[in-house]
């Protein structure tokens, strides 16, 4: 029988499907079935999965196990076992020779050298059954080899080699006791793919590696979801292709997930500006006081990571510190956005003012809290940082 029969052969004796056996080792339905027709050989490593999970041994699934009850078993033990034998019988000769009658003697002689003749035809047999299934195996390992080898090459070769990889936020990022995470996708796209090219992600980080099966997309793209990045932890990114029941591994790239990875930067007041943020109180009666701003008009730079898409920037003025609703709001307008030098991460400006026409000679203060700027930075996935920037008088 053929590789493929025995494998088909053993699964059905173990009652299982081929969907189910190949989720077993980790294989798709399709390439398990053309294993058993016999266009596709398993790897090595797929081939001691199927001997383990249908609890038999390689060399049977090779055919290399004996047909016939009278043919010696192909194993180390058995061949233990006769030249054990063979060994007991010579030591019984050595007595019997002693105390035997010539006659006895004779005969026993004759019995126990058909009983060597015997032995030593059976481990005759053993040695070239044995050398028989290592001719086998090493073929078999070799043809599986040079495909490995050719499907190698063509990776270098730039056939199935990573054009380009992303990951991006799939929800917002979330703080709790144990720290901060946020629920990311990786997007995979390769230079080329054959039909029925399946992939999966490899997510290493320590000691601990997940995976991830990959989805296509009709761009030609590979994405997977269900990706926690943690801040403070660092992730080894690898993918897995799977093409013709043939897999090999490409490395895509280290995410070190830290707090610059996840939040914006706010700077104030762009390169060369001469705002000047501050305010200043004139009294009113007895123990009333009006603020006013030196500068209305006010201008933030932001620098945030890649991912990142703004969708807002407001600012707030707060006169009485952080209750009740502020005493106005800027929204502010994008001017611009650029990156700079090698840095991954982009910059935009955004500007606007404060001025009101109703607000004649300023807003009422208590005199006492010290005014100040709360700056809300809000992204497409519904992040929100702010920042505060104290007021001085002026």
């Amino acid at each position: 029988m053929t590789l493929g029969q025995n494998i088909q052969a053993a699964r059905k004796a173990k009652g299982l499907s081929q969907e189910t056996l190949a989720e077993k080792i980790g294989v798709s339905r399709q390439a398990l079935g053309k294993w058993e027709k016999d266009t596709a050989l398993p790897g090595l490593d797929n081939l001691q999965a199927l001997a383990a999970e249908l609890g038999t041994g390689v060399d049977a699934l090779l055919g290399a196990q004996a047909e016939s009850p009278e043919a010696p078993a192909v194993t180390l033990d058995a061949l233990r076992d006769l030249l054990a034998a063979r060994d007991a019988e010579e030591k019984r000769r050595r007595r019997l020779w002693g105390g035997a009658a010539g006659a006895a003697f004779l005969v026993l002689a004759g019995l126990l050298a058909g009983t060597a003749l015997q032995y030593e035809r059976q481990i005759n047999a053993l040695n070239q059954n044995y050398a028989a299934i290592q001719s086998s195996y090493a073929a078999q390992q070799a043809d599986l080899s040079a495909q490995i080898s050719e499907l190698q090459d063509a990776v270098r070769m730039g056939e199935t080699t990573v054009l380009d990889w992303r990951w991006m936020p799939a929800d917002k990022l979330h703080r709790d006791a144990a720290g901060s995470w946020m629920p990311v996708q990786v997007q995979v796209t390769p230079r080329t793919a054959a039909e029925g090219t399946s992939a999966r992600l490899a997510v290493r980080c320590g000691d601990d590696t997940q995976l991830y099966e990959m989805t296509a997309a009709p761009d030609g793209s590979f994405a997977a979801d269900g990706i926690v990045f943690t801040v403070g932890s660092t992730y080894e990114l690898s993918v897995q292709w799977t093409a013709d029941s043939m897999t090999t591994s490409e490395g895509l790239g280290t995410v070190d997930f830290n707090d610059e990875m996840t939040e914006p930067t706010i700077v104030w007041g762009a390169a060369g500006s001469s705002l000047d943020f501050g305010y200043s109180v004139r009294r009113v009666g007895n123990k009333q006081y009006r603020l006013t701003l030196t500068c209305y008009p006010v201008e933030v730079q932001v620098d945030a990571p890649p991912w990142m898409q703004l969708a807002q920037v407001e600012i707030d003025l707060r006169l009485n510190g952080d209750a009740g609703e502020p005493t106005a709001t800027a929204v502010l307008d994008c001017e611009g956005e650029y990156s700079y030098g090698n840095s991954s991460r982009t910059e935009s400006v955004w500007n606007g003012t404060f001025y009101d026409d109703a607000v004649i000679n300023g807003w009422e203060y208590d005199g006492e809290t010290l005014p100040k700027y709360v700056v809300r930075v809000t992204d497409t996935n519904g992040n929100v940082w702010t920042e505060e920037m104290p007021l001085t008088e002026k």
